[in-house]
């Protein structure tokens, strides 16, 4: 039989006497809505703790193992979390802190996520776990991370985040970050620095000896302070250089990075009101866990050159391009590029398995060249791109024509393609003679996807191309002709933050 429900003035002195205890109020951004307005609540006692008889499974657990859970949660959803019960209410201020702006006020000004971020600092007592704040709160205050980051709320920080939104450049003078920025640098496990100098006389001191990904967005650094902090990483598995400049090459010397992620800023090395050098040659000396090497966001008229000397585990490449002359250049020792035009090849690649394609000109043959050097392709990914100054356009272009040409290729070349995604399809004879090679050809084929303009949802348009790609002589009796509208939001690689490093299929679109 159920207790009965105590008089309203019992009720009513159980909760003032709950109120009366001494909390430290919480910044009303996190408080939670009426529980009411959340469902029905569950009978408490005097004190807010649930009543015999209602089982409370996470109740139950220790402070410590609530306090990580809360820290996990979306900044908002964990502060309100101090609402639920008496035992929760002084829970939120000891739980490591997650204090991540986007969980916060997406809308606010400057001037008010500032605010908003002090008052949630002065709050919590501490640990931090993650903190991450647009670094254009840092343009805005000068002693705006200096009043935040040496805050107790912050100690044994995991996680630092100082964030750009979009790809826009800062416009102003960069400066060196604040002072207390990498005093967590024995505890970051991940860090994403932005818009700001590194000097050598900072840089060459850090060691960050568990983190594990690092992002440098629109950051001047020196390439001996960049050698510096990459030696000092013994457990990095992600690196991402966004819009960085003052160096020239990038070394890859490490036992446990898994991905590479690399943009050469715009304007010849100028951005940001700075001036320096920009990215032109990556190295990866010894890398041996490293599966991802990817050059995203490419700037035109600044091309990569990539030289892999010892990366046995490598299978995702992207992306390499031959716009008009505008050409990246990738050497694996045995094989060796210029742009598409083969220069060496002794012995295939077979390690790799993902690989991405930009191109002006369609070209069956280049492709297939690359085909022969990377004989274990399983994902190829091609995306046209014409230039305002390309001197051919496509439909002057090759016509792909192939039966006659490449009868012996296709008798020979063991073809392991499942998955084919051509980008800015518009149903030209070029690129139907190029699509049937695979579509005839491919007997491991399971997905050929076309990608275009809104004329891909036109059923006229998507009958018409079914019947000129003949899918009746496909090999592949299971393969899947998809015809999709291009809405995509990303430039062929889907990386915008850090954590995107591990992704084992950075180019899959899942707009």
């Amino acid at each position: 039989m159920e207790a009965p429900d105590p008089p309203p003035a019992t009720r009513k002195r159980g909760r003032a006497e709950a109120d009366d205890q001494p909390e430290e109020a919480a910044p009303n951004d996190l408080l939670p809505p009426p529980p009411a307005a959340r469902g029905e609540r569950r009978a408490r006692s005097e004190g807010g703790e649930e009543l015999e008889g209602e089982e409370d499974c996470i109740g139950r657990l220790p402070d410590a193992l609530l306090g990580a859970i809360i820290s996990l949660l979306p900044t908002k959803d964990g502060g309100r979390t101090q609402a639920l019960a008496t035992r929760w209410r002084p829970l939120w201020r000891t739980a490591p802190l997650n204090l991540d702006h986007a969980d916060l006020a997406p809308a606010a000004d400057g001037e008010a996520l500032s605010g908003l971020v002090s008052r949630i600092i002065l709050a919590h007592a501490g640990p931090g776990r993650r903190f991450c704040v647009p670094a254009q709160l840092l343009h805005d205050g000068a002693d705006t991370g200096e009043e935040w980051l040496p805050s107790p709320a912050l100690n044994n920080l995991q996680e630092l985040e100082f964030t750009v939104p979009g790809e826009a450049f800062y416009a102003g003078v960069l400066n060196p970050p604040p002072p207390s920025t990498f005093r967590f640098s024995a505890t970051l496990r991940v860090a994403v620095v932005s818009q700001c100098r590194l000097p050598d006389t900072t840089a060459l001191t850090l060691q960050f000896p568990v983190l594990t990904l690092l992002a440098l967005q629109q950051v001047y650094i020196s390439e001996a302070s960049l050698d510096s902090i990459l030696a000092g990483c013994p457990a990095m598995e992600g690196l991402l250089l966004k819009g960085c400049f003052g160096f020239r090459c990038l070394r890859i010397n490490s036992s446990t990075i898994r991905s590479v992620a690399f943009h050469s800023p715009c304007c010849g090395g100028r951005c940001a009101g700075e001036e320096g050098h920009h990215l032109e040659e990556v190295v990866i000396q010894d890398a041996p866990l490293l599966e991802r090497l990817l050059h995203v966001e490419r700037s035109i008229g600044l091309g990569v050159r990539v030289t892999v000397m010892a990366a046995p585990k490598l299978e995702t490449l992207g992306v390499l391009d031959d716009l008009d002359g505008l050409y990246s250049g990738f050497d694996f020792g045995t094989v060796v590029f210029k742009g598409f035009d083969m220069i060496t090849f002794t012995t295939p690649v077979s390690t790799l398995k993902i690989l991405s394609l930009m191109i002006d000109i369609l070209s069956l043959d280049k492709v297939i060249d690359l085909m022969k050097c990377f004989p274990c392709l399983e994902k190829l990914y091609i995306t046209v791109k014409i230039l305002i100054f390309c001197s051919t356009p496509m439909e002057y272009g090759e016509t792909n024509s192939w039966r006659r040409k490449h009868g012996r290729t296709v008798r020979s070349l063991d073809m392991r393609l499942k998955t084919i995604v051509l980008d800015d399809y518009r149903g030209t004879k070029s690129q139907i003679n190029f699509a049937t090679f695979f579509i005839w050809n491919a007997r491991m084929l399971e997905t050929i996807t076309f990608m275009g303009g809104l004329h891909n949802s036109n059923v006229n348009f998507v009958a018409e191309q079914q019947r000129l790609l003949q899918l009746e002589k496909r090999a592949s009796r299971d393969a899947k002709i998809c015809f999709r509208s291009n809405q995509c939001a990303y430039d062929m690689v889907h990386i915008k933050k850090v954590h995107d490093l591990s992704l084992a299929d950075p180019f899959k679109c899942s707009c």
